[in-house]
């Protein structure tokens, strides 16, 4: 059984923890950038996956009014293929009824094999 809970302070360390932990996810957690991630999980619309008493993954969006932009969904490589990246979504989704969300994603395979629709593509300047 897992729960999808809205992000709060009190998560901050155990989720750090789990970042720590995966080579990928240093632009984010590096001594560089780690209080602008601090900041940005606080600001943003973020929530994690609570699961066997520990966090298991987390998604953060941009809100904008127009649309909703995930720019990050994380699961631990040790708890794929259970759902919860799905049911991260699913609860952005149902958080914002009235607006499209849109994935910003370098593993375009996951998101086809839920059943996303590609709509364009993202250039970096």
């Amino acid at each position: 059984m897992s729960n999808i809970l809205r992000y709060e302070k009190g998560h901050e360390a155990e989720l750090l923890t789990l970042l720590k932990a995966e080579p990928d996810w240093s632009v984010f957690v590096s001594e560089a950038s780690i209080d602008r991630f601090k900041k940005a999980l606080l600001d943003s619309e973020t929530y994690i996956c609570e699961s066997q008493g520990g966090i298991h993954g987390y998604l953060r969006a941009l809100v904008d009014g127009f649309g909703i932009y995930v720019s990050e969904l994380y699961v631990a490589p040790e708890y794929r293929n259970n759902g919860y990246g799905k049911k991260l979504l699913e609860k952005i989704k149902q958080a914002n009824p009235d607006q499209d969300v849109y994935v910003l994603s370098d593993e375009d395979p996951y998101y086809l094999k839920l059943g996303c629709k590609r709509i364009g593509s993202i250039f970096q300047l």
